[in-house]
C-alpha cells in the first residue's frame, strides 16, 4: 500500500467487534428462524422478523454510540484474559487479583463483581501463550470505494508469526467464530502499519468455561484452538467489501449516530 493513503485522514474509524455486530445484523433470517424464537410446542415463532430485526439493529447502534452495557459474562471474560497476561508478565493488569496456589484460587474483581478461578487452569492457559506479546495496540487505514477507513484494536496475544484472541463461552462449537472479523483486521494491520512483514495465522482460543455458580463456584474450563491461515490480499478484499455496507448503514442511519468517533470527528 502506498505511504500517500497511510497518510490520508481517515473518514471513518471501525474496530472489530463493530463489524461483527454488523455482521450479525445482516443475517437477521438467521436469529428469526433459531429454534430460541419458536414454540416447541407449536412451532409459531415468538418474536416476527420485523421485532428482531428492530432489535438488532437498536443493539448495534447503542455500541456505535457506545451506550453502557453491563455483563457478566463479558466481566468474567475480561477478568480471565487479564490473569492470563498477568501470570505471563507479572506487571498490573485492569483486574485486581490475588492468588492462592495452595487453595488453587485465583481471586479476579473486576468491575465490582468477584470471579474465582482454579489457579492451575489458569497457570496452564499462560503457560500456552508464554512468549507472547500481549494486549498490542494497532491500526490501519483500508481504502474503499467511500475513502479511507482506519481500523484499530487491541491483540490479545501476538506470538512470532501468528496472533491470538481469547475468547471464553459457555457453550462452543468448531466454527464458532468463523465469521469473526478479527481474524481479518488484525493481521491486516499488523502487516499494513510495517510493524511485521508476515502473519501467518490467526487462533481464537475458545475456552468453554465451567463453575462460577453458588453450587461450584470454581471456574476451570476447556481449550478449543480455533485456527485459520491468513491471507493478506484475500483479507483486505473482504474487509473492503464488509465496510462499504457497513458505510452505507452508517451514512443511512447518520441522524441515529450520536458519538461521532465513528466518523473520524473525534
Amino acid at each position: 500500500m502506498s505511504q500517500s493513503i497511510q497518510q490520508q485522514q481517515p473518514k471513518y474509524k471501525f474496530y472489530p467487534s463493530l463489524l461483527d455486530q454488523f455482521e450479525k445484523y445482516l443475517h437477521v433470517d438467521r436469529e428469526f428462524e433459531h429454534f430460541f424464537n419458536q414454540d416447541q410446542e407449536t412451532g409459531d415463532y415468538k418474536k416476527t422478523y420485523e421485532e428482531i430485526e428492530t432489535e438488532m439493529k437498536q443493539s448495534l447502534l447503542n455500541s456505535i454510540n457506545r451506550v453502557p452495557f453491563d455483563s457478566e459474562a463479558a466481566d468474567k471474560g475480561t477478568a480471565f484474559n487479564d490473569i492470563v497476561d498477568y501470570l505471563i508478565h507479572r506487571k498490573p493488569v485492569r483486574t485486581q487479583i490475588i492468588e492462592d496456589i495452595n487453595a488453587d484460587v485465583v481471586t479476579a474483581t473486576y468491575n465490582n463483581r468477584t470471579f474465582y478461578f482454579s489457579y492451575r487452569f489458569c497457570c496452564k492457559a499462560a503457560e500456552y501463550f508464554h512468549g507472547s506479546v500481549s494486549q498490542l495496540f494497532v491500526k490501519a487505514v483500508l481504502p474503499t470505494k467511500y475513502g479511507t477507513v482506519e481500523l484499530y484494536g487491541y491483540i490479545d496475544e501476538l506470538n512470532r508469526n501468528r496472533v491470538y484472541d481469547i475468547k471464553t463461552t459457555s457453550r462452543y462449537e468448531f466454527g464458532k467464530y468463523l465469521e469473526g472479523w478479527q481474524r481479518h483486521v488484525y493481521p491486516y494491520c499488523l502487516i499494513t502499519s510495517g510493524l511485521v512483514k508476515d502473519i501467518d495465522s490467526f487462533e481464537y482460543t475458545a475456552y468453554h468455561l465451567k463453575g462460577g455458580t453458588s453450587r461450584t463456584p470454581l471456574i476451570t474450563g476447556v481449550q478449543y484452538p480455533e485456527l485459520y491461515k491468513y491471507d493478506h490480499q484475500q483479507s483486505q478484499g473482504l474487509l473492503a467489501r464488509h465496510c462499504e455496507r457497513f458505510i452505507e448503514f452508517l451514512e443511512v442511519n447518520r441522524d441515529l449516530i450520536t458519538d461521532k468517533k465513528i466518523f473520524a470527528e473525534i
